[in-house]
């Protein structure tokens, strides 16, 4: 079989959120970008993800605006800029399932805390809820607790991915998921990548956004840093049992303490059933329990954290996601976005889906330094990739 040959100015290797962000503004300043992706769209933690576009306020629940919290809180607004078309990236397309997230408490907040929310600090990004005006099911006699309201969007992947797919999807590849990458050096630079002997691609720059996979591609490279860690996840979903009692829909952040929290956000299945997808302490505490377990510790915890609320029967299942990141000397959750560069080559991780935007700006001004854009052949009958599946079509199979 001869030897197919492309050419681009950037291969980006790996279709999550930030493979996918940086495609598109690079495509968009007429920078030739090619994507290349070995299983589906946003297959691993892009399809995951809850869809909450954070502003840091979680991050502030102990009462310090932490670099994390720093770092993210001006995401929510760059990203209502795309979603409304005024941004580096069109999103008009993207269903919006909520404008603002909720926020209450199990207890009665410290007095450190509740003067904390109502401060200057986060003035922009929480406010309070007045009783008239809160939703139907916090409306309740036996609700007590403060209600808040974060600044924080929660978007629908499926169509965020539709979105960030269609401007430039034919330059877009599916590749073998078991194919063998060899690299092409000259002066430390790479010149060109080789896909099982069949395809040859050359470009000028290198971007690594795989996630997990970055590991393996820093293999092939020789590279031994920057090191990755993997923090996995234990999501829950869960779904009523009786079609005629649905569960409301909800998108919140409810506290436990100065340092728990539990995140809910309602999704929709091909059937328009609601789904609650739960995240937060009980994800990242809970690796380690059986099913029966899980179930029944997220149980209690939905009674604990909405005791006023008559739940249906539910049916539960577990999803295990596993968070790529830079390694951390501590193993902790890392601030910001994270960018490294080694000539040509240039290894990113957003670390959270609200900082694709910011992450492709560092990987764009890096990029940017040492290109000169130059003109390529279309592409003929590359192999198209799909959407992933998304995960409420196939958490309870």
């Amino acid at each position: 079989m001869s030897m197919k040959n492309y050419s681009a100015d950037v291969v980006i290797i790996g279709a999550g959120i930030t493979g996918l962000w940086i495609h598109n503004c690079l495509n968009n300043i007429n920078i030739h970008s090619l994507l290349l992706e070995n299983n589906s769209i946003g297959n691993a933690q892009t399809l995951s993800s809850q869809g909450i576009i954070h502003g840091g306020t979680k991050y502030a629940i102990d009462g310090i605006l932490s670099k994390a919290t720093q770092s993210i809180s001006d995401m929510p607004a760059r990203w209502r800029a795309c979603l409304n078309g005024k941004g580096d990236i069109d999103l008009r397309g993207v269903r919006i399932f909520t404008n603002h997230q909720l926020m209450w408490s199990k207890d009665r907040l410290s007095s450190k805390m509740a003067s904390f929310f109502s401060s200057k600090a986060l003035h922009s990004r929480v406010q309070i809820i007045n009783e008239q005006l809160r939703p139907e099911m916090f409306r309740h006699i036996n609700y007590t607790s403060q209600l808040y309201r974060l600044n924080e969007p929660v978007l629908d992947i499926v169509s965020m991915i539709r979105c960030l797919v269609t401007p430039w999807q034919e330059r877009i590849m599916k590749i073998s998921n078991d194919s063998n990458i060899t690299w092409s050096q000259k002066k430390n630079k790479v010149q060109s990548l080789t896909l099982d002997r069949k395809i040859h691609i050359a470009a000028q720059q290198f971007v690594l956004t795989a996630g997990e996979g970055n590991e393996a591609l820093l293999t092939s490279l020789g590279m031994k840093k920057p090191a990755m860690q993997r923090r996995p996840l234990r999501m829950l979903l869960c779904k009523s049992t009786n079609k005629a009692q649905i569960l409301p829909i909800i998108y919140a952040h409810i506290l436990i303490s100065s340092w728990k929290l539990t995140t809910i956000t309602s999704h929709f299945d091909e059937n328009d059933n609601i789904i609650w997808y739960i995240g937060g302490s009980i994800a990242e505490l809970s690796i380690g329990d059986t099913p029966k377990q899980l179930t029944a510790k997220a149980e209690i915890l939905l009674n604990n954290l909405m005791p006023w609320l008559k739940l249906p029967t539910l049916k539960w299942a577990a999803h295990t996601v596993n968070r790529a990141e830079p390694k951390q000397s501590t193993f902790s959750r890392p601030d910001t976005s994270f960018i490294e560069s080694i000539d040509n080559i240039h290894i990113a991780w957003p670390t959270k889906l609200a900082l694709a935007p910011n992450l492709s700006d560092k990987v764009i001004t890096v990029i940017l330094r040492d290109i000169k854009p130059t003109e390529h052949e279309k592409l003929i009958n590359v192999p198209a990739v799909t959407i992933g599946k998304p995960l409420w079509d196939r958490a309870f199979k």
